[in-house]
């Protein structure tokens, strides 16, 4: 390797692939690079270790016109930190499995296109999609950005957009590698290796039938004294949820006794609270 980064795309690509365990590397053709792929192919032949992953991270090239996001529910359901690194030309074909992808730590690194003009509206197109967005515009912004991107992401547990031009750094200084004792201290690596426990049970790509998805780990977690992360404690298995109807029909009883009088259809229930002379 070089001992200076030259382009953004290195400086993200090196952050990437010290992140995650799977990066998915969205390329024009699989025999043409990206300004991502050079540098990620190259770390992972040479295999390079990683920070969060514990062996080396998978690289997975898919080209831009085989709906490329499609590659990133096996991994995160599988418990894998996965990032993706791509061009901004797939991200309006690819809205609705953003919607999806959000709900999980996944990194997008989108370099603009066309560079130096970019159409930022692939950007605002995809907004509301509920993913957090970061932009960086020189060459050292892309490395911290990047960083920062990632160490969002696992401690929100929700998905994260970042994206740079990378005519804005046409003519910038080099810039040093990343420190991985820094990077480890910005990455939240316990709470990344209990995503990396948690293994999804969703076995299809649409929306729950009107289920939000609740996740244990990220911003459920609560932080101890130490730093640590604890998790909330789980009900045990013969605890009533308050949606339950056996919960619903205490809670009625409840009412009773401490009213009375109650009535107990809803039609009478009705007059009764509206009744002038209660």
């Amino acid at each position: 390797m070089a001992s200076s980064i030259l382009t953004p795309g290195e400086a993200v690509a090196r952050i990437a692939y010290l992140s995650s365990d799977v990066v998915v590397s969205v390329q024009p053709a699989l025999s043409t690079d990206s300004e991502f792929s050079r540098f990620l192919h190259q770390y992972a032949s040479n295999k390079a270790s990683s920070i969060v992953c514990r062996g080396t991270p998978e690289v997975q090239s898919v080209r831009h016109n085989v709906d490329p996001l499609l590659s990133v529910y096996q991994p995160v359901r599988s418990g894998k930190i996965t990032s993706v690194t791509t061009a901004s030309n797939i991200l309006l074909q690819s809205i609705p499995h953003l919607y999806r992808l959000a709900q999980y730590p996944v990194v997008i690194h989108v370099s603009l296109h066309p560079a130096g003009y970019p159409d930022y509206g692939d950007i605002t197109s995809i907004r509301n999609c509920g993913f957090s967005f970061l932009q960086s515009n020189s060459l050292q912004e892309a490395q911290d950005l990047a960083l920062t991107a990632h160490a969002l992401a696992i401690r929100s547990g929700k998905g994260v957009i970042h994206f740079f031009d990378a005519a804005n750094s046409q003519n910038a200084h080099p810039i040093s590698h990343e420190s991985r004792e820094l990077v480890q201290n910005v990455l939240n690596i316990d709470l990344a290796r209990q995503y990396q426990g948690v293994k999804s049970q969703e076995t299809t790509l649409y929306v729950g039938e009107g289920r939000s998805q609740v996740r244990e780990v990220g911003l459920n977690a609560a932080p101890t004294a130490n730093g640590s992360v604890t998790q909330p404690q789980q009900k045990a298995s013969g605890e009533q949820s308050p949606r339950d109807p056996s919960s619903l029909l205490h809670l009625r009883q409840t009412a009773r006794t401490a009213v009375p009088g109650l009535p107990q259809s809803p039609s009478q229930l009705r007059l009764w609270i509206h009744s002038p002379s209660r």
